[in-house]
């Protein structure tokens, strides 16, 4: 061996020896019992040791790690971590023969045990698709890991809102809604638990005006998020803010890539304008939902509808439009052939047509029926008892 080996292996052994020597009886005590794992008797002589060195931060962490997160008491853990990062979070220990500072060491173990029982939690998921049969019991497994997650790190919005799921999965609707609250206590900025409040809260009952705070608050911290805009629009419609939806619909809209999704919002910002009797609106929006997305046959419909809206508008005169009879049938004409080619573009649609089948008909013995070849209501009467009708009118 090399007189620098040596000499590094001597001072190594002389700074052990002065660490030791600084410990009182108590802690060498259980420490020794740790390298024995004997950790029963480590665990009798560790808080002997607290009360003899009240001001070693160092105690209370090793009897945190070497005791309560082997015997899995998060609780006693954190209560440990606390009380050392009390006595002086910056002090230099030695934890599992590494020195760290008391704050990186707890910041690092919370860390690793948070991660360790949340990735037990995901993994009950797992079984529960492999075994769908015993799904109830997995499910009790997540929540008792994403619980003991939650006391390991309780600041993690994302831990709360993941337990939250999985009580509303279980159908203890009470406590899902208590750990989503708290997930929004504990980080009030985190888009993750606003957005799980708003859709928990929602499918547990609450009001629009309860869920509507925390949507609006998920899209103020993610101004782009889709997804979170779609379900603000549609909260802001039940409430009959249909100016407001439109125009949170329309921000969806610029910030959505996927067609499909964007032509839903365009649907449903169709709907929104023909109950606004916004019609020439409508008719672009149920065109765009179309253009996107050509099996979505509701939106032609919407398209007829607004036609149909139209014409209204020419025949009655209404809405700042001029009465006219002609402008009014080229309307409706349009919202017929509209209507007409949902139906033969769709006609391989078994369901569709199977829809269509199963409309009501006309009553062959009721003299106020009159059959029609296309489905629907009458939209409009252009005459009146004793005019005369010829064929093509």
């Amino acid at each position: 061996m090399s007189k620098n080996k040596i000499f590094i292996f001597a001072n190594m052994l002389i700074f052990s020896i002065f660490i030791m020597s600084c410990s009182s009886q108590e802690y060498t005590t259980a420490k020794l019992a740790i390298q024995q794992s004997d950790f029963s008797k480590a665990s009798e002589w560790l808080p002997k040791a607290m009360e003899v060195e009240p001001d070693n931060p160092e105690i209370p962490m090793v009897m945190a790690i070497e005791i309560h997160a082997q015997n899995e008491d998060w609780n006693e853990m954190i209560a440990l971590f606390d009380r050392a990062m009390g006595i002086n979070s910056e002090k230099v220990v030695e934890i599992r023969g590494a020195f760290i500072s008391v704050k990186d060491a707890v910041s690092n173990y919370v860390e690793f045990y948070w991660a360790k029982e949340f990735n037990d939690g995901v993994a009950q998921f797992k079984k529960m698709q492999d075994d769908p049969e015993n799904k109830q019991d997995y499910l009790q497994l997540a929540i008792n890991h994403f619980t003991n997650a939650a006391i390991i790190n309780p600041s993690d919005a994302n831990t709360h809102a993941t337990l939250a799921k999985c009580y509303l999965d279980k159908g203890d609707n009470n406590s899902a809604v208590d750990a989503v609250l708290v997930a929004v206590a504990k980080n009030p900025d985190s888009f993750e638990a606003n957005f799980s409040a708003a859709q928990i809260l929602g499918r547990t009952g609450s009001s629009s005006e309860e869920i509507l705070l925390y949507y609006e608050k998920a899209t103020e911290i993610e101004p782009s998020n889709s997804k979170a805009l779609r379900e603000l629009a549609g909260v802001y419609y039940d409430l009959g803010k249909k100016e407001k939806s439109i125009q949170v619909f329309e921000n969806a809209i610029s910030n959505e890539e996927n067609d499909t999704t964007k032509a839903d919002l365009y649907f449903n910002l169709g709907v929104i304008h023909n109950q606004m009797n916004n019609f020439e609106a409508a008719e672009l929006a149920f065109d765009e939902a179309f253009f996107l997305n050509e099996e979505d046959f509701e939106a032609a419909l919407g398209m007829a509808r607004s036609y149909e809206g139209l014409g209204d508008n020419y025949l009655n005169g209404t809405s700042g439009f001029e009465e006219d009879k002609n402008e009014a049938s080229r309307w409706f004409r349009k919202a017929e052939k509209k209507i007409k080619s949902v139906m033969v573009i769709d006609i391989e649609n078994k369901e569709f047509s199977k829809n269509i089948v199963q409309r009501a008909k006309a009553d062959d013995n009721n003299s106020d029926h009159v059959g029609s070849p296309l489905p629907g209501q009458v939209a409009k009467v252009f005459v009146k008892a004793g005019n005369k009708v010829i064929k093509g009118d």
